[in-house]
């Protein structure tokens, strides 16, 4: 679950070419879990019309003071006072100005002007505008105030000019949304890679060898980190999970795809979070038609699969964390795993303890991080509070020089 999911977001919507960079803003949230309600003003429907922003929140869009026939109360403290954040995306230097200087003559001004909740702002205009010094004062009065801007940023403008003016990119945004509602953006500019699920091994044509794991602590983790501000790359097996929006994702079936796939990226890594329940055993040569079984019994000959984690640490720098999960003997085991692999953290569950280990929305554990004498309790909770917990004790210790080949 996404740490925006039931969130009510207000997006508003000026008059700028680059309107069309708030479709991409709502449709972000809205795969997040987010509610958002779409004001626009007059001139911003101009340039992307209000039947795009109500197909794209599934609600009506909001456009005048004055509706007919007219909603009980006054509708601009309705909406002001029923959301957690209002992000004006793009911002003309029109509705800065009129934001700055207390002037509410139209819907999203007014609104702007009696909110009480955190006010976000992601100004887009031509360079001249912005470096005016009537733009640059409103934006200190708004600084002054409390307000958020992102700055815009360098690039080709709308009359194919260059310069300081263009609004920051829909997925910036959305991260700054996050890091005021109050989800740290601690793996900001951070590339993570985290597999998740099982591997199938297959017997025939119709037939695999495979586990019990599906996928939801991997695909926690790697939300988590998207959450966080992380760059993120899930590797997973066959899952029945909704895949993370604002990432990259592989779909592998065998042990020996998993691994093809991590090695050909890990080294462009930060961090690599190895959650996946990579099968142990494989046939060296599955039979490529359905097998008969006229005696009802059948004999495999199995052998092991590529050990993905003990190979990663000489070939990659990145913070690397495993899992191990056990039945017994838990922190003997994997403090074993954690030195043999060279590990910087390894995360210890149980798949005999109720709530944890395969299947469930929950897990328990301890998370054991190099340089520690002791493990770290993680409680029963849901898998992506844990995943948090994970990554904020992670990022503890990340900064300290890691493993070397």
């Amino acid at each position: 679950m996404s740490a925006l999911k039931n969130k009510r977001i207000l997006l508003g919507v000026t008059g700028s070419i680059a309107a069309y960079k708030a479709c991409e803003i709502i449709r972000l949230l809205r795969k997040s879990g987010a509610e958002v309600q779409a004001v626009m003003t007059k001139s911003a429907t101009e340039f992307v019309g209000p039947t795009t922003f109500s197909a794209l929140t599934g609600k009506e869009v909001l456009t005048d003071m004055f509706i007919d026939p007219p909603p009980p109360g006054e509708i601009h403290l309705h909406i002001a006072e029923n959301v957690d954040i209002i992000v004006v995306a793009p911002a003309t230097a029109n509705i800065l100005a009129k934001t700055a200087q207390g002037i509410a003559d139209d819907l999203l001004s007014t609104v702007l002007l009696v909110s009480d909740v955190p006010l976000l702002f992601a100004p887009a205009m031509h360079h001249n505008m912005w470096q005016n010094r009537a733009t640059q004062t409103n934006m200190d009065t708004l600084k002054k105030h409390g307000r958020i801007l992102i700055q815009p940023d360098y690039g080709s403008l709308a009359n194919l000019a260059t310069g300081e003016g263009r609004m920051a990119e829909p997925a910036v945004v959305v991260s700054k949304i996050r890091e005021i509602l109050g989800i740290p953006q601690d793996f900001h500019g951070k590339r993570v890679l985290v597999t998740a699920g099982p591997t199938r091994e297959p017997i025939d044509t119709v037939r695999f060898i495979s586990n019990r794991s599906s996928g939801k602590m991997g695909f926690a983790l790697a939300q988590a980190a998207i959450d966080r501000g992380a760059e993120v790359t899930l590797i997973t097996g066959p899952v029945y999970l909704k895949s993370p929006e604002m990432c990259s994702v592989v779909t592998v079936e065998t042990a020996e795809d998993m691994n093809r796939a991590v090695r050909k990226i890990s080294t462009q890594q930060d961090f690599i979070i190895m959650a996946a329940a990579v099968g142990d055993f494989a046939l060296p040569s599955p039979q490529k038609s359905k097998i008969k079984l006229p005696n009802h019994t059948l004999t495999l000959k199995l052998q092991s699969t590529p050990d993905i984690l003990k190979g990663l640490r000489s070939i990659s720098d990145a913070f690397i964390v495993g899992f191990a999960l056990e039945t017994e003997d838990g922190e003997k085991n994997a403090l074993k795993k954690m030195k043999e692999k060279r590990l910087d953290a390894i995360v210890l569950n149980y798949a005999n303890q109720p709530g944890t280990g395969f299947e469930t929305d929950t897990n328990e554990g301890t998370l054991f991080l190099r340089g520690e004498k002791k493990g770290i309790h993680l409680p029963l909770e849901s898998k992506m509070k844990m995943a948090h917990r994970i990554l904020t004790e992670v990022k503890k210790v990340a900064a300290k020089e890691p493993m070397k080949s």
